[in-house]
């Protein structure tokens, strides 16, 4: 049985000390991904929908809470430590230019506008930076499944009652050294510069329309800033680049078998040129095959022997690509690759 944390109203100290207590439980087993999604998705050539948050324009799709303060702020960072965004001009930030207050609770909401960005495999990333009074204030990421009518925290989880699906957050990726991290039930404390984290939907049943969302979908995802009586003059959070992906919709028809999950790690990734993806068990005669999105292969790699190989771009264009790791003709693992110039 899963708690879940219905947060309607916002006391936050009920709020913190419920999250330490959900903290100390977070290394419970990882729910394994369901790598067939994406080989049904290879082999119909079928696509990946993608959809991006960048805070350049105008949108839509970001709702500044109106019952709530409004310390979040779209525009260009004017701060110490949050000097830039992560990419082009504007990023969303708790007040572009000031210190964030005592006894705030703002909140923005991410609608998922896109029919199809929301489907049985869905993720969703995003690049952030932090700068708060540890444990004491904090940012809380939250998901609801009813257009709005009520939130849960955003952790992982299974046999979520009446979905029976897989939720889970991949590490952290640190921008500043190429390190991987557990992704903290709350954010708080100060970061050492940019970091990635992806949170992903595995459905075993799509969600329920609703009537906020047209065409009828009904994913929202919520950030909440929330501090305490004491001004300790920091930065607040930060966040840019919000990526939703998710698998072609026509694949949700069946349930596929779970395959088992090879313990892959791929350092650094993002990557340029070349980067190291290294296996968790000894591996002989295995095959690497990458995917890019639009499901096609781009490159293979037989005869793969030992626990560590090194992948090189060669001339793959920027973007994201699924990796699949087979040996003795059936699938153990897979894991993405990010390239960037």
């Amino acid at each position: 049985m899963i708690a879940t944390v219905k947060t309607d109203y916002c006391d936050k100290n009920l709020i913190i000390k419920h999250y330490n207590i959900l903290s100390m439980n977070a290394k419970l087993t990882k729910l394994i991904i369901l790598l067939s999604i994406f080989i049904i998705a290879i082999n119909a050539n079928a696509q990946y929908t993608y959809d991006s948050i960048s805070f350049e324009s105008v949108t839509s799709k970001i709702i500044l809470d109106p019952v709530s303060n409004h310390t979040w702020q779209i525009g260009k960072p004017g701060k110490s430590f949050f000097n830039a965004p992560h990419a082009g001009v504007k990023a969303i930030l708790t007040d572009t230019l000031n210190s964030y207050p005592v006894n705030d609770t703002s909140r923005f909401i991410y609608v998922i506008r896109n029919p199809y960005t929301q489907t049985c495999y869905t993720s969703m990333e995003f690049w952030h930076k932090y700068d708060t009074d540890t444990l004491t204030d904090a940012g809380i990421i939250e998901a609801s499944y009813d257009g709005g009518s009520s939130w849960v925290v955003v952790n992982d989880t299974s046999n979520v009652s009446p979905w029976g699906s897989f939720f889970w957050w991949d590490e952290d990726y640190h921008a500043t050294d190429g390190r991987y991290t557990a992704h903290p039930v709350i954010t708080s404390g100060k970061s050492d510069g940019w970091i990635l984290s992806r949170f992903n939907w595995q459905w075993w049943i799509p969600v329920k329309s609703d009537t906020i969302i047209s065409p009828p979908d009904s994913l929202m995802i919520r950030f909440t800033f929330i501090s305490d009586p004491v001004q300790t003059n920091r930065e607040g959070w930060m966040i840019d680049d919000i990526l939703t992906a998710s698998a072609w919709w026509q694949l949700c028809s069946e349930i596929p078998e779970t395959p088992a999950k090879e313990n892959l790690r791929v350092y650094p990734n993002p990557f340029n040129r070349q980067t190291s993806i290294e296996s968790g068990k000894e591996l002989a005669d295995a095959e690497i095959t990458v995917y890019n999105a639009a499901g096609f292969k781009v490159r293979s790699m037989s005869h793969v022997n030992g626990r560590a190989v090194l992948f090189t771009r060669d001339h793959l264009p920027p973007g994201l690509y699924i990796l699949i790791l087979s040996q003795t003709n059936r699938i153990i693992g897979s894991t993405r690759l990010m390239i960037t110039d």
